[in-house]
């Protein structure tokens, strides 16, 4: 019976490793894909590859090392606000464009440039992640 618990053991967790990487290499084209062109939806998708990944962190805690762990949803978390400051600009314009007074247009414009500037930080950051090569990193803290 003890040989059977551990074999589902291992199994369930060479299987949640193997997500965990798999979630990675996700996120790892989302963040090329975001840094190179960070439109509306470049953004969403790179903010579904944060959460999943993030998730799986967490629900898996017991799985992954605390302290390395720990380090990679701090980092997640902090790409996610910058992620989120250009996409709550992009859902304030949405909802400005269907309105059509003179009022919201300059309220739009102050967005587009609040926009631009979160845009701005957030590629930075994306840029120094993929600099720093965040995944070669990573990797080995999910897989072991």
């Amino acid at each position: 019976m003890k040989a059977d618990k551990r074999a589902v053991t291992a199994d369930l967790d060479q299987f949640v490793r193997l997500h965990a990487s798999r979630l990675l290499g996700k996120l790892v084209f989302q963040v090329k894909r975001a840094s190179k062109h960070p439109d509306e939806d470049a953004i969403h998708d790179l903010r579904v590859a944060i959460r999943r990944l993030s998730q799986c962190l967490r629900e898996f805690r017991p799985l992954f090392r605390r302290h390395r762990s720990a380090k990679i949803l701090k980092q997640l978390e902090k790409v996610m606000d910058l992620a989120a400051e250009t996409r709550n600009r992009d859902v304030a314009l949405q909802l400005l464009r269907s309105d059509r007074r003179r009022s919201n247009r300059v309220l739009a414009a102050g967005l587009r440039e609040e926009r631009e500037q979160a845009q701005l930080n957030l590629t930075r950051a994306l840029e120094d992640w993929r600099r720093r090569d965040f995944s070669r990193k990573w990797r080995p803290w999910l897989d072991r």
